[in-house]
């Protein structure tokens, strides 16, 4: 039985004193990513990083193989033994320069947990259930609401009848009645002992005064997770405790599982944690940094799911859908979009069938890149429609009024991470499809997660909060830029945005941007600059004069003067040059 309704604890001073470089690894359902962090100058810096093709399948089955080839990448950059196949990660021994002293790992990749979420009311726990399991890698293949009026047997055929790996109990106000869900709990527990095969897993998140009669019913008959009330009050809905439990839930179920996690499990003093919590902690930290109340939003679009990671006026949410990725799910991603969606983005003409037979190459090879450009132009459509789809449905849960469907509200800063987006070519791409799936408004800036470290930092926060925080104010994030952003309807065929760059350098920059066009214009990153706008037909935050400052990046300044909302050209003509320029705008190529 795992109670932890709270964070895990730290590892204590003396432990955290002695760290000084840390080896995080993270396993995805395609690569295997590892990062490097040591000491320099008495501040924790990014030092190395790697990556390597997840081995969790057959033939091979056994994750340490990929993380070997990763580790071994990083020792020859950086002249030092961290993995030997027959020990596993080395730990450090002062006197020589070897090993790493503290390992963590996290995961994402393999087959998610299918779960049943059981409960009384519909409108009320069951719904706070469901919100808690879409924080990690969790497929929900029914919902059970628990009736008395049916018999015994209907009950537990409804609970069994989809092989559920866990059962995710919720239920009951803190100082409500116990009596109906005593009843479930009975249910509960001769359905665990009827599963065939293995036992599903429970997890338990109802009325907190239940918690010792829980354990006494179902502690030797299952593994049993016990976590705070996800609905403690009928107006009140608490779920972090209980989406920190199903992060462990998650590790646990991937040691069981083929692909050696338990070496790995073992290795690690947290664990396995589920990735999309490593996320959780590292946006609601950076939600919390002043300025940055109004909003955070991080997306990472993988080979199997697309994560939305959001902090908004303080409030922490996160969403992953397991059905949507471009590779494993590029299939159902496909679909769950839908194909006149994603060939809106494209400026070439494309067929149902060419569309699946894409998706279809990428399922059962999520490894290879895109070999054209036609695949290229596949490959970011799709993904500006994932992430357009799991940010529409992230955002009925952020408690703002958002005035359009596919606009967001006014956000300080969005991250992308995932191959995808974190490893173009030109990360004025990636600000692109940022830009087209999520359509900001105002004065936003961008960061992209090219090294991976967004995993290792959330779970270093609970044990080593400072290297979490060092680490992501000495450039462990990529600046990308400032992107601005107005909102409106700008001039089909005039200047929509007139712009007076003011250069740290003292120098000065008027530029005009049309209606309908993107414009990049240098800023390097580190440096700040002031921006006087005026814009026709735009406006931030209700005005069309306005001074701005903004943050340099590798992208600079990114002009966006398509108004919000707005969508591609829907002729196919006008998207066969709109599309092409709008590329090219991001990159710096127009003048």
């Amino acid at each position: 039985m795992v109670d932890t309704a709270s964070a895990p604890s730290a590892t204590g001073t003396s432990a955290r004193e002695a760290v000084r470089s840390i080896l995080a690894v993270d396993f995805g359902s395609v690569h295997t990513r590892a990062v490097l962090f040591d000491e320099v100058d008495g501040q924790f810096r990014l030092i190395a990083r790697a990556q390597a093709l997840t081995t969790a399948e057959p033939p091979i089955a056994d994750v340490s193989e990929g993380m070997g080839r990763a580790l071994g990448d990083i020792g020859e950059l950086v002249g030092r033994n961290l993995y030997n196949p027959g020990q596993g990660v080395l730990r450090s021994e002062r006197s020589d320069t070897n090993g790493v002293d503290l390992f963590v790992a996290t995961a994402s990749g393999g087959r998610p947990l299918r779960a049943v979420v059981v409960g009384l009311s519909p409108d009320v726990s069951l719904i706070s259930g469901q919100r808690a399991l879409a924080s990690t890698y969790i497929e929900v293949v029914d919902t059970v609401v628990y009736a008395s009026a049916h018999s015994v047997e209907d009950n537990v055929n409804a609970i069994l009848s989809k092989n559920p790996d866990l059962i995710m109990v919720v239920g009951g106000t803190n100082f409500g009645a116990t009596e109906p869900v005593i009843k479930m709990l009975n249910t509960i527990q001769l359905a665990v002992s009827l599963a065939r095969g293995k036992q599903p897993a429970v997890l338990y998140a109802g009325n907190e005064a239940l918690r010792p009669l829980v354990s006494k019913m179902l502690s030797d008959k299952t593994s049993l997770f016990l976590t705070s009330n996800v609905r403690p009050g009928l107006d009140e809905e608490k779920l972090d405790a209980a989406e920190l439990e199903l992060a462990l839930v998650y590790g646990e179920h991937m040691t069981l599982s083929v692909g050696g996690f338990a070496d790995i499990q073992r290795a690690s003093p947290m664990g396995l944690l589920a990735t999309g919590q490593s996320y959780s902690n590292v946006i609601r930290y950076l939600g919390q940094l002043p300025g940055n109340a109004a909003g955070v939003v991080c997306v990472d679009v993988g080979g199997s799911t697309t994560m939305v990671c959001s902090a908004i006026n303080r409030k922490s949410v996160i969403d992953i859908r397991t059905d949507l990725g471009l590779g494993y799910s590029a299939i159902t991603g496909m679909q769950a979009v839908g194909y006149d969606n994603v060939r809106r983005w494209l400026s070439f003409e494309a067929s149902d069938a060419d569309l699946m037979d894409y998706a279809w190459n990428k399922s059962l090879r999520p490894s290879t890149v895109p070999q054209t450009g036609k695949d290229l132009e596949i490959e970011y459509a799709l993904a500006r429609e994932l992430i357009r789809l799991s940010g529409n449905a992230s955002k009925s849960r952020w408690g703002v009024l958002v005035p359009f469907v596919d606009v967001l509200p006014p956000i300080k800063q969005i991250i992308g991470a995932g191959s995808v987006l974190a490893q173009t070519i030109n990360p004025g791409i990636s600000a692109l499809l940022l830009l087209d799936a999520l359509q900001p408004v105002d004065v936003v800036r961008i960061q992209l997660d090219p090294y991976g470290v967004i995993a290792a930092l959330g779970t270093l926060a609970y044990m080593q909060p400072l290297a979490t925080v060092q680490v992501l104010e000495n450039g462990g994030l990529l600046d990308v830029g400032t992107a601005i952003c107005p909102t409106g309807k700008p001039p089909a065929n005039g200047v929509a945005i007139t712009a007076t760059i003011n250069f740290p350098s003292g120098q000065s920059k008027t530029i005009e941007i049309m209606g309908g066009t993107v414009k990049a214009v240098s800023l390097p990153i580190g440096l700040k600059a002031q921006v006087h706008l005026r814009m026709r037909g735009l406006r931030i935050n209700g005005k069309s004069n306005l001074t701005v400052q903004v943050d340099g990046g590798a992208s600079g300044l990114i002009f966006d003067a398509r108004g919000r909302p707005f969508a591609p050209p829907t002729k196919f003509e006008d998207r066969l040059s709109a599309l092409p320029a709008w590329y090219a705008g991001v990159r710096g190529e127009t003048n």
